[in-house]
């Protein structure tokens, strides 16, 4: 989760750009909630407990299966969507040890949007 502090931290860039944040999880809203008090999230958190929109978008990571704790955990991305809820760019990365930095979102989105 240390990747949704990062993006608080660069918040100001993406608002100065005009480029809003929001995140997915498949934490429970309890959960997120408490993540995002503790850490003055200021940007939109969703839950999707049931991996209905991870499926649907087809980042599910199929190394867990339906009742493992970790099921409903997508691939590790970033999805760029223009003004009219159009997905414009993707980063991605193969392994979750590895995750884009909140700078290069940025830049990338900045170079596709505006």
């Amino acid at each position: 989760m240390a990747q949704f502090v990062q993006l608080q931290g660069s918040l100001d860039g993406f608002h100065e750009a005009g480029i809003g944040v929001v995140a997915l999880t498949y934490d429970a809203p309890g959960l997120q909630q408490a993540f995002v008090e503790k850490n003055a999230i200021q940007y939109p958190f969703l839950s999707d407990v049931d991996a209905t929109t991870v499926k649907a978008l087809g980042i599910l990571n199929e190394d867990y299966a339906p009742g493992d704790g970790a099921y409903g955990i997508p691939h590790p991305g970033v999805f760029i969507v223009d003004p009219q809820m159009k997905i414009v760019g993707k980063i991605f990365v193969d392994e979750y040890s590895k995750r884009v930095t909140a700078e290069s979102v940025l830049a990338t989105a900045r170079e596709l949007l505006l």
